[in-house]
């Protein structure tokens, strides 16, 4: 049991919630970055969590996956050119070989709007990368 400091109104909380947002450039950062086995234990991927800074979606969490190590060549071909569009975003230049000096850096990422299954909620996806400065152009 956890005794409360204040007395909890949930009426009055404001709603985090998960809800994709429109599909758009926004500015972001990538604020955390994990190296995971893959389900069938024969492949290796970042999983990538971007926050959205500014706008009316601040604070907003998108998260994507890159295949960097798979048994399909065309998914780690498609993760190694969204790494290197989020390196040359981030302006990293040179060999990289930890994702941490990618955090923290503003970029622009263009999020889609994936629609609602049978097995699946609607959701956003990450499908490009450019440099921050380029949002107005």
């Amino acid at each position: 049991m956890a005794l409360l400091p204040n007395v909890f109104v949930p009426e009055e909380a404001k709603s985090s919630g998960f809800e994709p947002i429109p599909a758009d450039w926004y500015e972001a950062e990538l604020i955390k970055s994990e190296l995971k086995t893959t389900k069938a234990k024969d492949g290796k991927y970042l999983a990538f969590c971007f926050k959205v800074i500014g706008g009316d979606h601040d604070g907003r969490m998108i998260w994507t996956n890159l295949n960097i190590v798979n048994k399909n060549e065309t998914a780690v071909a498609i993760a190694q050119g969204d790494l290197k569009a989020i390196c040359e975003s981030v302006g990293h230049e040179g060999d990289l070989e930890d994702t941490e000096d990618l955090h923290d850096i503003p970029l622009a990422i263009k999020v889609s709007f994936k629609e609602e299954t049978a097995q699946w909620p609607a959701k956003n996806e990450i499908k490009g990368y450019k440099c921050a400065d380029e949002l107005d152009s």
